[in-house]
């Protein structure tokens, strides 16, 4: 993994059986089992807690004709080189040219400005889990560039700014425990700079973790759109004295492709994936340990019996009964993420006990078939796994001084640099690297030594 993060990644898409990049356009995938499964457990854990909020769960049409997505000038030129057009039905050329979402403000907000009248209609929260089509030009990497992807959108109008910066916040929340929370990643919360944030957008607060090869993966953003979106749109309405205003708006979303592939990636090591508990597709493989051809029946009634015994509390539960040595099946499962195994053997059956080994750690604990508590120890497999892909993102945060010190470092991790502002010094930092964001620090230019303000740069996909 060290040596060819590339190449283990490949292996860890193709042999786990997540996805299949053969399909015959390059970069739309074929999701299969157990990727599905995973981004199901993300899917249903976001969207309980933004209808917890108040969101209503909405689907949007794909197509958007053209005269909407080119009314908002700014908007458009973000995507123009990147949009799919439906140009014909059969052999019959359309009226008028439809594109693919890119994205949803477009669609939705002539729904908005149709739904809004007075101030007793806002706050309009909706959300909806769908996927959106980008003509990537760079180069594709399964799950984490492609040109059809899978993710959650969230959008609103609220009466007051005060509402609208609210909702960020609330968001930034709930982005956090499915982020931190659910898949147990570390992530940098950032503020794009203006000139990287989404087209039409007041600012774009972006969410970005580290890769094992050093690059950030921007896994979330969230966008305040100010009135811009309401102007271009007639999003309006009537105060209680009945003068008329423009709503304030937000949008925000997590890409689900993007968020396995850094899950997988950031937990994992040389043996293959480590997978948090609450999304693991397994969660528990029992291995059932039998050298003599005599000790197999009461073995297999054991762990038939334990079997039973979890799924009745809610586990997903595999026995692994098949031919071959226990040590292969121990790396056939160990590859696969699973986070706990279960070892029976005879002393086992005999002492009425089971033997645990955590995926994370490889730690062995041997206790009590009556006091296996699964529930507590995924809840710490979680906790340790949070800590320690903390420390491998803290351990990855470096300031440079000087521009060959920020070279050498922004190949590692995230680097904390000085820039006085000038498009000239911001080059040989962009030659290299991406600005994350503008911080408000004060520092020295690591290009020309003047004073300035400091930068958060890194490679990114």
């Amino acid at each position: 993994m060290a040596e060819d993060f590339g190449e283990w990644y490949r292996r860890m898409l193709s042999e786990n059986v997540l996805v299949d990049d053969r399909y015959e356009i390059k970069g739309m995938l074929v999701y299969r089992g157990n990727a599905m499964y995973m981004i199901r457990q993300m899917t249903g854990y976001l969207e309980g807690m933004l209808e917890a909020d108040g969101h209503e769960p909405t689907l949007f049409p794909v197509l958007i004709p053209e005269n909407l997505l080119m009314r908002e000038a700014e908007h458009i030129a973000g995507f123009e080189d990147q949009v799919y057009w439906v140009t014909h039905a059969g052999g019959n050329k359309l009226e008028r040219k439809l594109a693919l979402r890119p994205t949803s403000e477009t669609c939705m907000y002539p729904m908005f400005a149709l739904w809004t009248r007075t101030f007793q209609d806002l706050p309009i929260k909706v959300h909806q889990t769908v996927a959106v089509y980008r003509c990537e030009t760079k180069q594709t990497r399964p799950l984490i560039r492609s040109r059809e992807f899978y993710w959650n959108e969230g959008h609103t109008a609220f009466a007051t700014r005060e509402e609208a910066l609210s909702n960020i916040e609330t968001i930034k929340g709930i982005y956090t425990k499915l982020i931190n929370g659910l898949l147990c990643l570390p992530v940098q919360v950032n503020v794009r700079p203006q000139w990287d944030k989404f087209p039409g957008a007041e600012y774009t607060i972006a969410f970005e973790t580290l890769m094992p090869d050093g690059r950030t993966l921007q896994v979330a953003t969230v966008h305040n759109l100010g009135q811009h979106f309401s102007r271009v749109f007639n999003i309006e309405f009537d105060d209680e004295k009945g003068e008329k205003h423009h709503a304030w708006q937000t949008s925000y979303g997590p890409g689900f492709g993007r968020l396995l592939a850094a899950t997988i990636s950031v937990h994992g090591d040389g043996k293959g994936m480590v997978l948090p508990p609450r999304i693991a597709p397994t969660q528990v493989v029992i291995i059932p340990v039998i050298f003599k051809d005599a000790d197999k029946a009461h073995v297999m009634e054991y762990v038939r019996g334990l079997e039973e015994s979890l799924k009745r509390e809610g586990f997903r539960v595999k026995v692994d009964a098949s031919d071959g040595r226990p040590g292969a099946k121990y790396y056939l499962w160990e590859g696969r993420g699973v986070p706990l195994r279960i070892e029976v053997g005879p002393r086992e059956v005999k002492e009425n006990k089971v033997l645990l080994v955590r995926r994370d750690t490889g730690g062995k604990m041997s206790v009590g078939r009556d006091a296996i508590d699964l529930k507590a120890l995924f809840s710490q497999i979680e906790s340790d796994m949070r800590v320690k892909a903390a420390k491998r993102f803290d351990d990855r945060l470096y300031d440079a001084k000087t521009l060959d010190e920020f070279k050498e470092l922004v190949v590692k991790g995230i680097v904390t640099v000085g820039w006085c502002g000038r498009d000239e010094c911001a080059k040989p930092i962009e030659e290299v690297g991406t600005i994350l964001t503008v911080l408000e620090d004060s520092g020295k230019c690591v290009a020309c030594g003047k004073g300035g303000k400091m930068l958060r740069v890194a490679r990114t996909y």
